[in-house]
This record gives C-alpha cells, sequence and structure tokens, in this order.
C-alpha cells in the first residue's frame, strides 16, 4: 500500500461507517500524502482543529467532496502544507514507540 500511496497526489477517505481512529487515514499522512475524508475517515485525528495547523480537508458529500479535491489539485502550496502537516502530526502523535510507551504506562499504573 504504501508504494501506491508514495504516488498518489491525493488520498481520499470517503467512509461512512466504523469508529475510531483509521489506520489508512494515518498510513496515508505518513506517506506524506494530501488526505480528504469524511467525519469518520478522520475521526479520533485533530486534523482541522481552530488552533492547530490545517491537516487534512474535511468532506462529507458530493459537492464537499469535489471542492476539496480540486482545491488540493489546484493548489501545490496547500498540498506541500498538508503534506507536511500530516507527515509531522504522525511522526510526533503516532508512531510505534509512542503506542508502545502508552502500553507501558497503562500496564505499569
Amino acid at each position: 500500500m504504501v508504494d501506491e500511496l508514495h504516488k498518489a497526489t491525493v488520498c481520499v477517505v470517503p467512509l461512512r461507517t466504523g469508529f475510531g481512529i483509521k489506520n489508512k487515514t494515518l498510513e496515508a499522512m505518513a506517506a506524506g500524502v494530501p488526505v480528504v475524508g469524511s467525519d469518520r475517515g478522520l475521526e479520533g485525528l485533530a486534523v482541522d482543529e481552530a488552533n492547530l495547523p490545517l491537516r487534512a480537508l474535511r468532506a462529507n458529500g458530493v459537492e464537499a467532496y469535489l471542492n476539496a479535491i480540486t482545491r488540493l489539485f489546484e493548489d501545490a502550496a496547500l498540498r506541500s502544507d498538508l503534506s507536511q502537516a500530516g507527515l509531522i502530526f504522525v511522526q510526533r502523535e503516532y508512531t510505534w514507540e509512542q503506542a508502545g510507551a502508552a502500553y507501558e504506562q497503562v500496564l505499569s499504573a
């Protein structure tokens, strides 16, 4: 999957069901691919909080998807910004080391 993500200009995550953090979204961000996702596709991820850098675009309908995808294809700077912000976000918050430390903390509590 990673090889294909590295070839992509944009990753679209139009999930309608499911709960929790979506690994496919994190994979795309870790590959440096800008993400357009639904509420479910971005669930649990701080990607478009007002006080944080924009890390992905949110879309929940056909028009919203078309607008977000078009925006990314037309705006190389936005693609670059989302790519960098998403990659940094994953590197800071979702590494195996951090997951292991959190698991270790739960076990030792």
